[in-house]
């Protein structure tokens, strides 16, 4: 029988999401669940119609793989940012236990690291922590959200004697974790989380699942759109510097478009230099390749105050092996119900009751909620009584990003340069180790849709690239079909195709 299958080729996970819908009133204490194996290999995703050869140098990609988290009805979003207004007392809030009974979790309740691996794992320890305090070993608790955070703490309430299930709005588990087995591809893609961020519980926890990681530094490159390599000024994040300093003065605060603005910062001269790039271009290449990605979000809706410029100098390690391994071991004892929606959730003193999608209802003392942030903003969910204000609040303040990623795998690295040169002294060319090439490929003085490019192969030797696309720029790729959406890609690899040093 192939892993992952019930008797009479039923899915395990399938079998318990069908025995929801089976049931008219259903209780915990009435019912037998069964154990979930390892969930099945991920969906294959085809690569995209091959469109006409690109007359811009760049050579057809082998395989591409997208993502489109911004248009998924379950995350509406890749992560929480701070959004004007933000602060860690909101996040605070929003992961106060509601009435005893009802508690919320994920990485936008994490007020040190929201928007990572870290950040999720975090909020589902609290979470169990908080449940562990107010209830009884024994009773019966709903995790609502079988991401990284609902995974974390119903491990957490089952090793402390609760008796626990999880219920999943998708058909797999992990949330906006999503290892693929794409076609094409010699190993699994990660489609949403591809790093561990700064923190070595989720290294540790990872390298304990055997999920391979690769040390990662950023080595940041640009390249103009003549394919000229230039080196990176200083001159967009003294700007963002000079906007943050002005804005922490404020009384109130305020976007980091304004702050840019009203601080003298801007406008920055649009006349360009010997290379064809401008201090304006400058700043628009940190805006493109820092804030966006680091936040999914305009400038005009990131708080001055709260942005960080050194997030994604902190992206930890990057994952080469499937965090869906991770994912698995968390389920691995769980009892866990997937294609299984909540479109209520009713608290009291005494108990919560949850109506799904299917209309049937289910009773436990108590709930963790995990959906994401970008759920909770919409009615797709609905609470009774609502929310407190507080909770209300910070669902309102706190922003959703949208980081989509596009992975693509070529015959060749086209865009790794020839990086050995010359040694400065002959003598030394015994001794001297060649400089490392740039892992992180940006584009200076054109808009481009991609923010930024990964070579996530460049220790292995693989010709992978995984790009990053962030904010409005990704919002309007993912209407886009696969042919419309690998021309655009492919055009912003141009530069590189034709990069000279």
């Amino acid at each position: 029988m192939e892993s992952g299958a019930a008797p009479e080729g039923i899915g395990r996970r399938t079998f318990l999401a069908a025995s929801l819908s089976g049931i008219t009133t259903l209780a915990l204490a009435s019912c037998t669940w069964s154990e979930p194996n390892p969930s099945p290999p991920p969906t294959t995703v085809p690569p995209a119609t091959t469109p006409p050869a690109p007359t811009n140098g760049v050579p057809l990609p082998t395989a591409m793989s997208r993502s489109s988290w911004g248009d998924d009805a379950f995350s509406r979003g890749a992560f929480s940012f701070d959004a004007v207004g933000s602060t860690p007392d909101l996040r605070r809030a929003l992961a106060e236990p509601v009435g005893d009974r009802l508690i919320i979790a994920g990485e936008a309740t994490d007020p040190e690291r929201p928007g990572t691996l870290a950040g999720a794992r975090e909020s589902g320890l609290r979470a169990a922590a908080d449940v562990t305090r107010l209830g009884t070993s024994g009773e019966r608790v709903a995790v609502i959200g079988a991401g990284l955070a609902g995974l974390t703490a119903a491990r957490e309430l089952v090793d402390a004697g609760f008796e626990v299930l999880v219920i999943e709005a998708r058909d797999r588990l992990g949330g906006r974790i999503q290892s693929v087995d794409a076609s094409g591809f010699d190993t699994s893609i990660e489609m949403g989380a591809v790093f561990t961020g700064d923190d070595a519980a989720v290294v540790d926890a990872l390298r304990d699942a055997s999920v391979d990681t690769v040390p990662f530094v950023a080595e940041v490159s640009a390249t103009t759109n003549a394919g000229l390599s230039v080196p990176i000024p200083p001159t967009g994040p003294d700007a963002v510097a000079i906007a943050q300093q002005w804005a922490a003065g404020r009384p109130a605060d305020v976007s980091l478009a304004t702050a840019l603005a009203d601080s003298g910062a801007t406008p920055l001269s649009a006349v360009p230099d010997e290379s064809g790039v401008s201090p304006a271009d400058w700043l628009a290449h940190t805006i493109n390749s820092g804030v966006a990605p680091s936040t999914g979000a305009v400038t005009s809706a990131v708080s001055a105050e709260r942005y960080d410029p050194d997030r994604l100098g902190g992206l930890g390690e990057l994952v080469t092996g499937r965090l869906a391994d991770y994912v698995d071991a968390l389920a691995e004892p769980l009892e866990i119900a997937v294609s299984s929606v909540v479109t209520r959730i009713a608290y009291d003193d005494a108990r919560v009751s949850l109506r799904l999608d299917s209309g049937e209802s289910l009773n436990v003392d108590r709930a963790v909620v995990t959906v994401p942030l970008g759920v909770l903003k919409t009615d797709t969910v609905e609470f009774s009584p609502a929310l407190p204000l507080m909770h209300q609040r910070a669902i309102s303040v706190l922003g959703m990003g949208v980081v989509d990623t596009v992975w693509l795998r070529f015959d060749e690295a086209f865009w790794r340069a020839d990086v050995a040169g010359e040694p400065d002294d002959p003598d030394d060319t015994a001794d001297a180790a060649p400089p490392s090439p740039a892992n992180v490929l940006t584009v200076v003085g054109a808009p481009t849709p991609v923010a930024l490019w990964i070579d996530a192969g460049l220790t292995s030797g693989e010709p992978l690239l995984l790009g990053l696309i962030a904010a409005a720029r990704a919002t309007r790729l993912e209407a886009l079909d696969d042919e419309e959406f690998q021309a655009e890609v492919l055009d912003s690899l141009a530069p590189f195709a034709t990069a000279t040093g």
